[in-house]
């Protein structure tokens, strides 16, 4: 990946005005791998401008300069970088405002389709914010206390505190690096892991009553009605999918979260040697082989009914649900 990191240097080197966005409902490693760069490259003397649709999610609010963050892109730019999307699709902004196709695309979701003139993508990654780390130091460009918490906030998220099958040594080797540089590891885990506000903790209750299990397949889904009835504030499930990871015997996890406008969210998780990002991508979503989700246009009830016979036959006929 020399080469492409030679190439994200030229093009850095030759704009003042840098655009960077990643995808709509953002996650941690969205969130933290964003604004880290936008504060290296600030720090480097460039005008750079993180962009999110919806905005910066409540529970990541404690990061350094979430402020910053803009729900619209500025109306130029010399240069465009994308993180952790796996399409133009997932930013949630009409396609329209993208006047040319970006620059350069930071992602590892195996889904990534390369969409930009540059592509950084590497789904061995465990996070986005392991190829933002080696980029910067790659690139000589600033690592400051700020640009430090972000990635480690990346970092820890995606891999739901270094539980992924894709950790390895040299990312808790870098973990520890970004720990030394001064990063909060506890405040980072309990502020965007463990903590829950009491609106998620009643969307929870709602998601729990609805559980149903067939065989190694598990599943919950979550109503309009159940999210204004608890009071909790975004269209996601507020998580609930990794806790029905840690069901006994779950083998496939599948969460519904009806949606504004006849739509619902689908998030699988799943157990290694399956692979759900293919399931997903049958349905216009994408992932990872363990953790992938789409938005399905349909009713809550008529996709609950799509969506599972598909993952009933991913679980009893894996190869042949790939077909």
């Amino acid at each position: 990946m020399r080469s492409e990191f030679q190439r994200v240097g030229e093009l850095i080197n030759a704009a003042e005005d840098i655009a960077l966005i990643s995808h709509e409902r953002p996650d941690g490693d969205a969130v933290g791998s964003l604004l880290a760069m936008s504060v290296s490259l600030q720090l480097s003397g460039k005008r750079a401008v993180p962009v999110l649709a919806d905005g910066v999610p409540g529970r990541f609010r404690f990061l350094p300069t979430w402020q910053t963050v803009q729900n619209r892109l500025p109306e130029a730019w010399d240069l465009l970088i994308c993180v952790d999307a796996g399409d133009l699709r997932r930013m949630g902004l009409d396609p329209g405002v993208f006047v040319r196709p970006p620059d350069i695309n930071i992602d590892h979701h195996p889904t990534n389709s390369n969409y930009a003139r540059v592509n950084i993508v590497d789904p061995a990654a465990a996070a986005s914010a392991e190829l933002i780390h080696d980029l910067i130091l790659a690139l000589g460009l600033p690592m400051d206390l700020d640009v430090a918490t972000c990635l480690l906030a990346g970092l820890v998220n995606d891999t739901i505190g270094f539980r992924t099958t894709n950790v390895t040594p040299r990312v808790l080797r870098m973990a520890a690096d970004l720990l030394e540089q001064g990063a909060p590891l506890a405040r980072i885990y309990e502020l965007s892991l463990s903590q829950r506000s009491f609106d998620a903790a009643r969307y929870w209750g709602s998601g729990l009553s609805s559980l149903e299990r067939d065989g190694g397949l598990i599943w919950a889904s979550l109503s309009l009605e159940d999210r204004l009835r608890a009071g909790y504030p975004g269209p996601d499930d507020a998580d609930l999918v990794d806790l029905l990871t840690t069901i006994e015997g779950a083998e496939i996890v599948v969460i519904m979260v009806e949606q504004l406008g006849g739509k619902t969210k689908v998030s699988w998780r799943c157990k290694a040697g399956l692979d759900v990002s293919s399931l997903a991508a049958r349905f216009g979503g994408g992932g990872h082989r363990p953790a992938a989700g789409a938005v399905i246009e349909g009713s809550l009830d008529d996709v609950k009914a799509r969506v599972l016979e598909a993952t009933r036959q991913l679980l009893h006929n894996p190869m042949e649900a790939k077909a």
